[in-house]
């Protein structure tokens, strides 16, 4: 008897956990350096299931972005723009964000001699 009481204030309870996980207002798909939109996440989401060599692109680009490295960036999106077996959207993605590193490159302070 006892028991039963408990089940509706655990579902309850359970309920209330996972309508918490949703995704929080405000959050969005992009991330932005330097006032530059990048859509970094989406990116990442387009190749999380595709093959080892094409995730690790994604990866060495991504980091070069957070590095401020956007010419190793570049480059990385370039080798992966050029890779025949994307589908049209990994394709539109790669592109719209390799101008959102040009962008992005252009507004970076210039490096100073070493």
């Amino acid at each position: 008897m006892k028991m039963t009481k408990w089940i509706p204030g655990i579902v309850m309870a359970g309920t209330l956990v996972l309508a918490g996980c949703s995704k929080a207002p405000g959050v969005s798909d992009q991330m932005e350096i330097s006032g530059v939109k990048l859509d970094v996440p989406k990116l990442q989401q387009a190749f999380a299931t595709d093959k080892p060599e094409l995730q690790a692109g994604v990866s060495k680009a991504v980091m070069s972005i957070r590095y401020g490295q956007y010419d190793q960036a570049l480059a990385e999106l370039q080798k992966l723009g050029a890779v025949p077996s994307l589908t049209e959207p990994q394709k539109k993605l790669v592109t719209d964000v390799v101008e959102q590193v040009k962008q992005l490159a252009a507004k970076a302070p210039a490096k100073p001699p070493q």
